[in-house]
């Protein structure tokens, strides 16, 4: 009786322990790929879970979190030179049945898989593309080779978020050479920018010069006219109150102002060492030649 007692206890215990042990406990964002003998059968989700035991077994914990997968290598390009690229893809596996059993089952080694194809993918666009273009179509490159590998990754139960070109580094000299050339433009466009500022300079003050003449001009005619006035004025003026001729009239002024002539240049600060004949001799030959100039203008 109490051989029999301790089998069924033994039994129990056996019992108990197998059923704890094909208890699954699943996280959250990960699911378990079941197998019933050997032939996939059913998705454990996340929570208390119970296999069968001896004829379920767990294939494969598959995390449905994003993943990333980072990749550096060496392609040449069309120009020949070795483009050190460096890409990074975040992807995640395609939540439903089907698509957590293509993850489970259509690749023997995930890794290597997943880098031959964004290294086949990059070498094949690499090479139709200059250094200089690789670097100007980074964008479109990441956009290409996901558009390329989505339908291979749909077919591996993942779904792409996103990939990017993180880093496209040449060979020294060649960084070297680029750095020179595009000093050089730069050089060459502040030459073109000193340039067009010297010519704007030139026209705006051509243009300055051109008013002050024009202005000065426009001086000098107000002021003839204004003195050509004063005269008429004084002739007019000195005829009322001495009943002179006009000739006689502008000889004595002409002879007044030649006078105050030489005064505002004997009295100027910075007046020169002039030499003058003020003779009354000289004067009154001044006075003759004039008085024949106006003559022969008004004969004229």
């Amino acid at each position: 009786m109490d051989l029999l007692l301790a089998i069924v206890a033994g039994i129990a215990i056996f019992m108990i322990l197998v059923f704890l042990f094909n208890l699954k406990i699943v996280e959250q964002n990960t699911v378990l790929v079941i197998e019933f003998l050997g032939k996939f059968n059913r998705i454990m989700e996340a929570g208390l879970n119970f296999k069968i035991p001896f004829l379920e077994r767990v294939a494969e914990q598959v995390s449905l979190r994003s993943q990333n997968f980072a990749l550096k290598g060496h392609y040449p390009s069309q120009d020949k030179v070795i483009v050190n690229v460096a890409t990074n893809l975040i992807f995640t596996v395609n939540p439903s049945i089907e698509g957590i059993k293509k993850h489970a089952y259509a690749l023997l080694n995930r890794q290597d898989s997943i880098g031959a194809v964004i290294e086949n993918s990059l070498r094949t666009y690499i090479a139709k593309e200059t250094h200089e273009g690789i670097l100007e179509k980074k964008e479109e490159l990441a956009m290409h080779i996901r558009s390329d590998m989505e339908k291979q990754f749909d077919e591996w139960g993942m779904k792409i978020m996103s990939f990017q070109i993180t880093q496209v580094d040449f060979p020294q000299t060649i960084t070297n050479a680029m750095s020179e050339v595009v000093a050089s433009q730069q050089l060459r466009k502040a030459a073109e920018n000193k340039g067009e500022a010297f010519k704007i300079q030139a026209i705006k003050e051509a243009e300055a010069e051109k008013e002050r003449k024009k202005l000065q001009g426009e001086g000098i005619a107000l002021e003839r006219e204004a003195i050509a006035r004063g005269l008429r004025e004084s002739v007019e003026m000195l005829q009322g109150a001495t009943h002179q001729s006009s000739e006689q009239i502008l000889s004595i002024l002409t002879l007044t102002q030649y006078l105050d002539t030489m005064k505002g240049i004997g009295s100027a600060n910075n007046s020169k060492v002039i030499f003058i004949d003020s003779s009354v001799g000289k004067t009154s030959e001044l006075m003759q030649q004039l008085m024949s100039a106006m003559e022969s203008k008004t004969q004229k």
